[in-house]
């Protein structure tokens, strides 16, 4: 079994997302997505989680049962031989088939979806996402704390940075002696994503020019990456002397994710990238300073975009020539969760939302800076869960 405690922990979002099917008159869902999976059952192996409207969830188990039965925070665990025993198994729990099921549609392949048409007849699917993500974006004192130490990883992570600097390396030997600290400390080497075709192992590193490149990158930043088939991140062009390193790499403690971003550089940068960087952390500031609860999404992101036009910086403001309309986004089991604080969303903001800030300006032919730190809600405004120094940091 899990750690003592998670077991209510469990059940309480179980009980919240029972709540919500019920609410939408839903029968039940069929959870499948890797971090979803986690959330409600405790386990990440190949399984179904079948969860009624009312009664008892049934973890359907393709591969591990061994550790599922070990992992998992559920009472009844089956095995699964296919997809044709899963309308056979929701019957036998329910005493019938649902009449409106809910799947993760903006995950699930086209494939799964079909073999769930072809084995539950007559049943209405219906799209069950935005349920679990809106639950998933309320955070728990206990997810709180562990996106706490995720964030005390990457503080750590950041004090080690100008040891590792040596004149003359690449981006990649940097990023390889960074993930050695990461994984050193606990860092399972991954960080999941929600988004489809979207993949992150730590994060970016870019140097000078080689931020400000475009790429297949959902975020305001991108670099050059190793090739083609990798367009983003680390490459292996040397770092040169006064010019900006951002380091954009996320911490994972117990699955929960903390997201930051800090620009060092061998030797003095230009005031012109200190004055753009100083202007960034206003805007981190100010955002966080009016990110309480009650507090429209939209409304913060429209702050921070009045902030960069108001001085000068609206041209390479989160991206160039293409900018992303957001300005920050819920981090937890994803580092892409739930809320955007982006244009014109309508989302108000709730004690307990995790969040990352990144401010940035991307100054074509010369670089990136600004900053990211991880946040959560509260009523009083934002509280910053990283403590490592916002500013520039000179390595000699």
């Amino acid at each position: 079994m899990l750690q003592q405690g998670m077991e209510k922990e469990i059940l309480r979002r179980l009980e919240r997302f029972q709540e919500e099917l019920r609410l939408h008159d839903m029968d039940g869902a069929l959870i499948v997505q890797k971090n979803d999976l986690y959330y409600l059952s405790g386990t990440d192996q190949d399984a179904h989680l079948w969860v009624p409207a009312a009664g008892e969830p049934m973890l359907m188990v393709r591969r591990s049962m061994d550790r599922a039965e070990k992992d998992a925070c559920i009472r009844t665990i089956v095995p699964l031989r296919g997809f044709s025993d899963l309308s056979e198994l929701v019957k036998e729990g329910m005493g019938r088939l649902p009449s409106t099921l809910g799947l993760e549609m903006d995950v699930i392949p086209a494939a799964f979806y079909f073999h769930y048409q072809r084995y539950f007849k007559g049943t209405t699917l219906t799209d069950v996402s935005p349920l679990i993500r809106s639950i998933r974006m309320i955070k728990s004192d206990y997810e709180v704390s562990r996106i706490a130490e995720a964030a005390e990883m990457a503080d750590r992570m950041f004090e080690a940075v100008p040891g590792c600097l040596v004149e003359g390396m690449t981006e990649m030997d940097l990023a390889a002696r960074i993930e050695a600290c990461y994984r050193q400390m606990g860092h399972p080497g991954v960080i999941r994503t929600r988004g489809f075709n979207m993949e992150c192992i730590y994060g970016q590193i870019m140097s000078g020019a080689n931020g400000a490149v475009a790429s297949n990158s959902p975020g305001p930043t991108g670099g050059k990456g190793p090739g083609a088939f990798d367009s983003q991140g680390a490459c292996r062009d040397r770092i040169r002397p006064h010019e900006p390193i951002i380091i954009d790499y996320a911490a994972n403690r117990e699955g929960y994710v903390a997201d930051q971003t800090r620009i060092f550089s061998m030797g003095v940068l230009d005031d012109s990238f200190l004055r753009t960087h100083d202007a960034m952390l206003r805007i981190q500031d100010a955002v966080a300073e009016e990110g309480r609860a009650g507090v429209r999404a939209g409304d913060l992101y429209a702050l921070a975009l009045r902030m960069a036009k108001e001085s000068g910086f609206q041209e390479g403001f989160m991206g160039y020539p293409d900018p992303v309309p957001f300005v920050g986004h819920g981090v937890g089991l994803d580092i892409d969760e739930w809320p955007v604080i982006g244009r014109g969303s309508e989302t108000l903001l709730k004690e307990g939302m995790t969040l990352a800030l990144e401010p940035k300006v991307v100054m074509p032919g010369k670089g990136v800076v600004g900053i990211e730190n991880t946040w959560v809600v509260t009523r009083e405004g934002m509280k910053k869960l990283n403590r490592f120094p916002d500013g520039v940091v000179v390595c000699s």
